[in-house]
């Protein structure tokens, strides 16, 4: 519990700008637990993150405004950031290593079209994690 009192869930933020694929990724969250809301404005995203403080992010890297690699160039994150992407397995893995090297917690890299039961794996897997490195969220 938090010191309010009230269970904290772990909070996760879906950068994406195609909605159908924003809203797969925030269903899956909200049934795993998640406080889970969108960006897909990039000039939103930095706010976003201030006031949202997400444990997860996911990043989309194919965004008009500005794509993912630049995202990541310039992140300043300390949770987890999970890729998902429909380009080709060598640009996600150039994206994760990048991140990686900048420092950034990168949980995994994924292809669309998503295999939902690995995401949903791999965020009850975050969901736990978090908990106990933050002990204001795990439930007594």
């Amino acid at each position: 519990m938090s010191e309010s009192g009230i269970e904290r869930r772990p909070r996760l933020l879906v950068v994406d700008d195609d909605s159908d694929a924003a809203s797969l990724v925030l269903r899956v969250a909200t049934r795993c637990g998640y406080d889970a809301v969108s960006v897909m404005e990039m000039s939103t995203l930095e706010g976003v993150l201030r006031n949202m403080q997400p444990d997860v992010l996911t990043l989309d890297l194919c965004i008009p405004q500005k794509d993912g690699i630049e995202i990541l160039s310039h992140l300043q994150f300390k949770g987890q950031i999970i890729i998902i992407s429909g380009q080709d397995d060598w640009l996600r893995k150039q994206a994760r290593d990048l991140a990686v090297t900048r420092g950034l917690n990168v949980a995994a890299e994924m292809g669309k079209p998503l295999d939902l039961n690995a995401l949903r794996a791999l965020l009850t897997q975050l969901a736990d994690t978090t908990a106990m490195v933050n002990p204001s969220t795990r439930s007594i």
